[in-house]
């Protein structure tokens, strides 16, 4: 899944990066993947919140516009991580100035489990063939009982 190639994807860059990789490039990845963590902290944040509010007792109208102040506040957080972590990166504007239902769903479908993989390659020692290895083993069990 999604979840698995992002972790694959990122562990990949940085075990090349800590061989090859020059200091300064390894200073920018890091730099772009705090961001990148925190744009997926802010958005899955925010669509626990919705899962929330849309779980409520809430009427309809109540439920709608407490879904607008909800993406107020997630935009209003958003600038404020931008100008006081980001040093004013604004790489995620477009998205935000975009952001909906469907695209914190997607966000979360496709990265909510890139930590526990992340957790398990740690725990595996960093070793590739294990991590593949377990992953393939985890993959053939059915859905309910695949834990990381």
């Amino acid at each position: 899944n999604e979840s698995f190639a992002g972790a694959v994807e990122r562990l990949g860059a940085e075990a090349w990066l800590r061989r090859q990789g020059s200091p300064q490039a390894w200073q920018r990845y890091r730099q772009g993947d705090e961001r990148r963590r925190g744009f997926l902290a802010l958005n899955l944040r925010y669509r626990e919140r919705l899962a929330e509010l849309y779980a409520s007792a809430q009427d309809e109208a109540a439920k709608r516009a407490a879904k607008q102040a909800l993406f107020a506040a997630m935009r209003a957080d958003y600038e404020r991580l931008k100008r006081e972590e980001w040093g004013g990166f604004a790489g995620y504007d477009a998205w935000y100035a975009r952001a909906n239902n469907a695209s914190l769903a997607v966000l979360g479908a496709y990265h909510e489990l890139t930590p526990q993989f992340e957790r398990l390659h740690a725990r595996l020692g960093g070793d590739w063939a294990r991590f593949y290895a377990e992953v393939r083993r985890l993959a053939a069990l059915p859905a309910p009982q695949r834990r990381l």
